[in-house]
């Protein structure tokens, strides 16, 4: 009996042993995965916070813009109404002058150029 126990005695101290090299090959693993991830990551983020900041830079400049927009189409919004009252208002001045000015090119109508030039003629003629 005395010798099953040194058997199962030692093939306990291998499974340690082979336990022991597992963990620590297990370990260094770890550690080598761990490193790999710590590297990567002194890597990585310097080059993402440079992007993050180009991005907040480029979203301001687009904030930017866009307002820019927002006044220049405040100010079209303006001119169009400008722009609407004045035909508006030619409309209703040429509807209520309509007869006056009527009136004005038929007296014009009305004026004989050629005797007016005539007579100009005729006092260029006795003065000149």
């Amino acid at each position: 009996m005395d010798e099953t126990r040194d058997e199962l005695l030692q093939r306990i101290a291998e499974q340690t042993k082979k336990q022991v090299f597992y963990a620590r090959i297990s370990a260094i693993c770890g550690g080598i995965l761990t490193m790999a991830v710590v590297i990567a990551l002194l890597i990585l983020v310097p080059s993402l916070l440079k992007t993050i900041h180009q991005v907040n830079g480029v979203a301001a400049e687009a904030e930017e813009t866009l307002a820019q927009a927002q006044d220049a189409l405040a100010g079209v919004d303006e001119m169009t109404d400008a722009v609407t009252s004045m035909s508006e208002n030619m409309d209703t001045f040429v509807t209520e002058n309509a007869v006056s000015i009527e009136q004005v090119m038929k007296k014009l109508e009305a004026i004989d150029f050629e005797g007016l030039n005539g007579a100009i003629k005729f006092q260029l003629q006795l003065f000149g």
